[in-house]
């Protein structure tokens, strides 16, 4: 604080927000301690046991809960003031509100729920551990060696001065520990929401013997409402990986665990955590490589699409590299902050002026007790890779940002879907990006136990994914939404591997939809982002599913925020059909356990097409956006048996205004019988203005079945065409009018308006033979790409070029 600017800016505000409420404690003890919602008025001249919270959605008990809270971080900053410089007029305020606060809770009794059961809170002990557990024993770690000097706190009902009861405070921190080992959770992150409580009650307890033995429960072996730090890591699949749950959920194990490895390491260095669970805090930085374009990240599961970085742990991490001469650690996060500094994303100096008042430890002394003085590392600009992979959620990305750097010509999109804690019964899902914003979009996530959220938001008819039979669903695994894990089949590039075209990428995925008894079907999905110039470039998907089940059919659905979807094919005639999808609204519910699957009696304004063969294009227009209207164009390759839907889905989450308080334009294409060899294969082109690049999609076809589409794009007053095949595997494609072979899965070949070869991508294949051109793949490689465009062809990948 003496030495650094920083320390010296943030502990002058650190003393300035505890001013006004250390004041009105010092004016008057009694009144301001009265303060602590304790039974004040029933209690007479005993002394009143804190009100217990049982619903903490409500909001006369939200504000009991915040006032407690406060007056918690108010002992902590006294404590900490206190050992910073000795005064003892904090370490009085904090003793004071410690013993009011020990004494509410003398005689009141735990629950006896043994899943979650509290004390002050008798059903969510998760909340209680991190709002009040994990907080009161910090308050006695700062003031003990005051209060072991025979120190003093004022009892509001005896109205004096007594001694502070160190025994009494013993058996609180025992009886927050006990709760934590007995009446948690396992197999999820409450188990590591929980154990700063665990932790911070038991290395407040003044026996040794006890301390140590109640630490195991954290260090070593688990009980069966807690899991221990070996089963955690266990969680985590290696260097790299993350805990397997949605964003923030998965970030807070990483962060907690980290401050408490620094917390244990403290107390006793000779458990070398580092050496061993250094894989945890590796992990802090991991979500914020997800992020599209416009900074917000991926959205799967219950988790959000804001994402800060959490810089206070990057900074924990970094102590612990310095103090275990990791230059590994030092220079990731030394280089993270520095960087994040220099473009003003983070300010070590910076404390809010009001309290933030939330279900979470509170850590916000932090930075003068333990971060170091400077950082060491580079300042540089992180570039993400062109392609990801997050397997624990079946999710496989890819990205192309554009030359110019623009948030809204860059281009990417995800295929995802598995099962794990916060998942959604998704299916394989995808969101595409476009225009700056997250344009196909995964419905998100509003309030828990809502019916909103159990009955659509978890649900498949809130993704963008296929239907079968009306049925697909979740069953089994957590809370009976479980389903299988979507698995790449092909990719490229592959995650973070060097790309063999500056244009093209794209991945081929598989999943299972067999939970329940109505689906049983096999899925294939091909997404691939093809970038036509700096500003411009489309996504092609095609989705294959055929079912075991007789009388099959298949509903693909698109969501896309926007004021409307309008189909543009003239002889395309939509009629109301309020019934079509209220299949599953009558059926049974049973919270976090049975469900109205598959959700899609949510829509609303249902209007339906009768069969119709023909290619069909249509538009969502995204006009009321702040920064400049949006919009996707679609071209879908036409099949027998289809019929078309509209409708106004629920409003997505966390999406730009006013598409936040707007319903959800939805595509939803049906398919009768099996779409594998006819598949759903479409098209979609964001575009910052009403016309696109996209001017024709044509279907190809090979024996009569689907093989690719023909694209047709003028970019720059000047055409190209595009032979985008898709193929089964173990599929050739040939067209003898522009003499073309292709034996594999994916390419991609694209021809200037004079009809010459220009570029050539496969993404999977064999052999290709085009425009004189014969390109062979050397044995055991299956990408390529060339570039004719040169005065000899340029290739990338391992290929032969023979002829011309």
């Amino acid at each position: 604080i003496e030495s650094q600017a920083w320390a010296k800016t943030f502990y002058s505000s650190f003393k300035a927000r505890l001013h006004d409420e250390f004041s009105s404690y010092k004016q008057d003890p009694k009144l301001f301690l009265k303060g602590i919602p304790l039974d004040w008025e029933s209690s007479k001249n005993s002394w009143p046991s804190f009100e217990t919270v049982e619903d903490v959605t409500n909001s006369k008990d939200s504000n009991y809960r915040k006032a407690l809270m406060t007056y918690l971080q108010i002992a902590i900053d006294c404590g900490v003031i206190y050992f910073l410089e000795e005064d003892e007029q904090y370490a009085q305020c904090a003793s004071d509100i410690l013993y009011t606060t020990i004494k509410g809770l003398e005689h009141l009794e735990t629950s006896n729920q043994k899943s979650n059961g509290g004390w002050i809170y008798p059903k969510d002990h998760l909340r209680e551990a991190r709002e009040i557990g994990s907080q009161i024993p910090i308050i006695y770690d700062f003031i003990a060696p005051f209060l072991r000097r025979n120190g003093k706190a004022y009892d509001v009902v005896a109205k004096k001065e007594v001694t502070f009861p160190i025994d009494l405070a013993q058996q609180v921190f025992k009886t927050y520990a006990r709760l934590a080992i007995e009446h948690g959770h396992t197999g999820s992150n409450w188990s590591v929401l929980e154990a700063p409580s665990l932790v911070h009650n038991t290395l407040a307890l003044e026996n040794s013997k006890e301390r140590d033995s109640l630490l195991q429960f954290f260090l070593k072996e688990g009980t069966p409402y807690q899991d221990a730090l070996p089963e955690i890591l266990g969680k985590y699949d290696g260097k790299g990986s993350v805990y397997p749950e949605t964003s923030q959920y998965s970030n807070g194990v990483a962060s907690l665990i980290t401050k408490l490895m620094v917390e244990i390491e403290n107390y006793r260095p000779d458990l070398h955590l580092f050496r061993d669970y250094s894989v945890i805090p590796l992990a802090l930085s991991r979500w914020d490589e997800l992020r599209y374009p416009n900074g917000e990240i991926i959205r799967f599961g219950d988790g959000h699409r804001e994402f800060d970085a959490l810089y206070d742990a990057y900074e924990i991490a970094y102590k612990l590299g310095k103090q275990h001469k990791d230059s590994e650690f030092t220079q990731r996060f030394g280089t993270l902050l520095r960087t994040a500094i220099r473009n003003n994303h983070y300010d070590r100096a910076y404390l809010s002026n009001s309290r933030i008042l939330r279900a979470h430890p509170y850590f916000d002394p932090l930075p003068i007790l333990w971060y170091c003085d400077t950082l060491e590392g580079s300042i540089v600009e992180r570039v993400l890779p062109r392609t990801d992979q997050l397997p624990h959620a079946g999710i496989y990305l890819q990205r192309n940002l554009s030359p110019t750097g623009s948030a809204n010509e860059g281009l990417m999109c995800f295929v995802g879907g598995a099962q794990y804690v916060h998942g959604h019964a998704s299916g394989m899902d995808m969101e595409l990006y476009g225009c700056g914003e997250v344009l196909g979009v995964d419905n998100g996530r509003g309030s828990y136990r809502k019916n909103i959220h159990e009955n659509y938001s978890r649900l498949f008819a809130a993704h963008n994914t296929v239907i079968v039979n009306g049925s697909s669903q979740g069953e089994g695994d957590w809370v009976n939404l479980g389903i299988n894990t979507t698995t790449l089949e092909a990719m490229e590039p592959k995650p973070n591997q060097t790309a063999i075209s500056p244009k093209h990428s794209f991945t081929i995925t598989g999943f299972s939809d067999d939970r329940g008894d109505g689906a049983e079907a096999e899925q294939e999905r091909l997404l691939a982002l093809i970038r036509t110039s700096s500003n411009t470039g489309y996504y092609v998907d095609v989705f294959r599913s055929r079912s075991a089940l007789p009388n099959e059919y298949h509903d693909y659905l698109y969501h896309n925020i926007g004021d409307d979807l309008e189909f543009l094919n003239k002889d395309l005639h939509l009629g109301s059909t309020p019934e079509r999808y209220k299949g599953g609204e009558d059926t049974q519910w049973k919270q976090n356990r049975v469900y109205r699957n598959p959700g899609w009696h949510f829509f609303e304004k249902v209007q339906s097409s009768k069969a119709y063969e023909k290619n069909v294009e249509l538009v969502f227009k995204t006009e009321k956006l702040k920064e400049s209207p949006a919009y996707m164009n679609v071209f879908i390759s036409g099949s027998p048996d289809r019929e078309y839907s509209k409708a106004m889905a629920p409003k997505t989450y966390e999406v730009p205004s006013p598409y936040d308080k707007l319903k959800t334009p939805t595509l939803i294409v049906r398919k009768k019988g099996e779409a594998w060899k006819e598949p759903f294969a479409i098209i979609y082109e964001p575009a910052c203005g009403p016309k696109g690049s996209v001017e024709l999609v044509e279907k190809l076809t090979s024996k009569g079945s689907y093989a690719g589409m023909k694209v047709v794009s003028n970019i720059e007053n000047t055409s190209i065409i595009q032979y985008v095949l898709t193929l089964e595997e173990n599929s050739v494609y040939t067209d003898d009018s522009i003499n073309l072979e292709f034996r594999g899965r994916f390419a991609v070949l694209t021809f200037d308006e004079a009809h010459r070869l220009r570029e050539v991508y496969i993404g999977e294949g064999d052999y290709l033979k085009a425009d004189d051109h014969e390109i062979v793949m050397d044995d055991g490689f299956k990408t390529a790409y060339v570039d004719f465009s040169k005065d000899s062809p340029v290739v990338s990948g391992k290929a032969k070029i023979n002829g011309n």
